[in-house]
């Protein structure tokens, strides 16, 4: 330090007395310690919510997709649960007409049944089974064909004719078949050999 530096450095202290000197201390100890610290705090709170409030929006975009997904799933059942109730009630039609057929065979009103079941045929087809599909498909087709096969002495496709047209009742009844009532009573029944015999009540 230089003598005029000592000198300004003397008047200073002179001029504005020893207390200054210490505020000045002070002071500069709490912006060297203090601050810093301050402004890290800070810089965590302002860290913190901006961490908050990218979990809120996290936490509301998976709400959002949960919401989507679970609607999603309910028009699904839904669409499940109408196409089934449709689906029995081709059966159940198919099963009518295949009646239809059977009472109508050799009779003058088989054409106009064979006529009902063929435009039937056109707009439902598709809600039955793959096997009864087929059957009845070939039942009604053969109770067409059975007339001019006897007519014309062909026994043997007379005799498939009649099988055909038997099977396709079948056929159709399998495919909606409900399960027995004594199944649906073993299915919710206990099973038995969880049950504690007499002789194990009795110990």
């Amino acid at each position: 330090m230089s003598p005029e530096e000592v000198q300004n450095t003397i008047n200073f202290l002179l001029r504005y007395g020893f207390e200054a000197v210490v505020a000045g201390i002070v002071v500069f100890l709490l912006i060297k310690h203090f601050l810093p610290g301050y402004l890290s705090q800070k810089g965590k709170n302002l860290a913190t919510k901006e961490d908050i409030s990218d979990i809120t929006k996290e936490i509301d975009q998976v709400k959002s997709t949960y919401d989507q997904i679970l609607e999603t799933f309910k028009a699904q059942h839904q669409l499940r649960l109408a196409a089934v109730e449709r689906r029995l009630q081709a059966h159940q039609e198919a099963f009518c007409l295949w009646r239809k057929i059977n009472g109508a065979l050799g009779t003058e009103h088989l054409p106009e049944i064979i006529r009902e079941c063929d435009v039937w045929w056109g707009n439902n087809s598709l809600y039955l089974e793959a096997e009864p599909r087929q059957a009845f498909l070939e039942a009604w087709v053969s109770a067409r064909d059975l007339a001019w096969y006897q007519e014309n002495s062909e026994a043997n496709l007379v005799t498939k004719c009649h099988q055909q047209i038997h099977y396709a009742g079948e056929a159709i009844t399998k495919a909606v078949e409900l399960p027995k009532l004594n199944e649906l009573v073993d299915i919710a029944a206990p099973n038995k050999s969880m049950q504690p015999t007499a002789e194990t009540s009795a110990d």
